[in-house]
């Protein structure tokens, strides 16, 4: 909340809430800490607002995949469905979509009864154990990367012109406009010559009742090939990957002298800003724990010694993406004090920020 903020609630009577912590004991204040120091580590948490500039080069070397995207399955099933809600004589968009959202609940159990105990990421697991359904379906979650991989023909279709579109298909009418909320498609310039929305791929198995959350060998291949020649994700680290057959458990396992000289580039400008911010982030939990963490404190002085010792081109990392100003300013002010060595001036941007 900014200055502003506070000043109009003050004005309306509003008075906002501090909040903290009783300090009881040493022990007490060590667990305090330890939890703060968890949730104030680099993870899909943005603290410091720098989230842009690494979404932007996520979008360079993995376009179409995110955090929240679980199983590469779910890029063939989704497919499947509006394949078969084609063949349920719904009469509108609406019905379309309430079909195959009620179908992604019904796959839940089925991916669960027919996958290993072990496997993970089956989207609606906790749900069903608790007796309801997700939210955010995995049509939503998986839609940009289905447009991203041309799995879907068309790409500036949203999911609800895909719902209407497969309606008015399956009740074979021609020249059709499509409305949305905020969007207008009309079906012959959205889709081309014909009115299929999705590349071809149709299910060997009756994936209603026998899909596992493992792709089949058609699946996998099929999907390879969508990725490895997609416009937008074929000249990818991504797509090297997949053509290579490469298996990569971290970012810092990529075989980097293999790769092609432009996704080289683009990857070690990735990591070297990865290698950077995470200073940033320390240095953030050392004022987080109010200066009394002094694993933090150390880890601090291991970072900036081995930082300000190696080669950092912070005008490359910026100059490939789109970024705020403010976000620049900020990583450009860090780093020119982190080599300065200014602790108060370093912790008064953090804090700032």
């Amino acid at each position: 909340m900014d200055t502003s903020d506070k000043n109009k609630m003050e004005l309306s009577g509003v008075i906002p809430m501090q909040i903290g912590f009783i300090d009881f004991s040493k022990e007490e204040r060590n667990k305090i800490l330890a939890t703060l120091k968890l949730l104030g580590t680099q993870t899909a948490l943005d603290e410091l607002g720098i989230g842009v500039i690494r979404d932007a080069y996520a979008d360079i070397l993995f376009p179409g995949i995110s955090t929240i995207q679980t199983r590469a399955k779910y890029f063939v099933l989704i497919p499947y469905l509006f394949n078969r809600a084609g063949n349920q004589n719904l009469s509108g968009g609406r019905e379309v979509l309430r079909w195959i959202n009620n179908s992604e609940d019904k796959l839940v159990e089925t991916l669960l009864k027919n996958s290993k105990s072990e496997e993970t990421g089956i989207i609606g697991k906790n749900a069903l154990r608790q007796k309801r359904a997700v939210k955010m379906k995995p049509s939503s979650i998986y839609w940009n990367g289905l447009r991203t991989f041309e799995i879907i023909r068309a790409s500036g279709v949203s999911m609800a012109a895909a719902c209407t579109i497969t309606a008015k298909t399956a009740k074979q009418k021609n020249d059709l406009e499509i409305k949305t909320e905020g969007e207008t498609f009309d079906d012959s310039a959205a889709i081309g010559s014909g009115t299929v929305l999705f590349s071809p791929i149709s299910p060997d198995y009756d994936f209603e009742n026998k899909a596992s959350i493992l792709l089949t060998k058609k699946e996998a291949e099929y999907l390879a090939d969508k990725i490895s020649k997609a416009i937008a994700s074929k000249d990818t680290l991504l797509a090297f990957l997949v053509k290579n057959k490469l298996d990569c458990n971290s970012f810092d396992e990529v075989p980097i002298d293999i790769l092609p000289a432009s996704i080289k580039r683009d990857y070690l400008l990735a990591r070297d800003f990865s290698d950077f911010i995470i200073g940033a982030h320390i240095r953030y939990n050392v004022i987080f724990s109010e200066y009394e963490d002094i694993e933090m404190i150390q880890e601090w002085e291991n970072w900036r010694n081995a930082f300000i010792a190696r080669k950092f081109d912070l005008e490359a990392i910026l100059s490939r993406i789109t970024c705020n100003n403010s976000t620049q300013k900020f990583c450009k002010d860090f780093m020119e004090l982190t080599y300065s060595g200014h602790l108060e001036k370093i912790d008064e941007l953090i804090i700032f920020r």
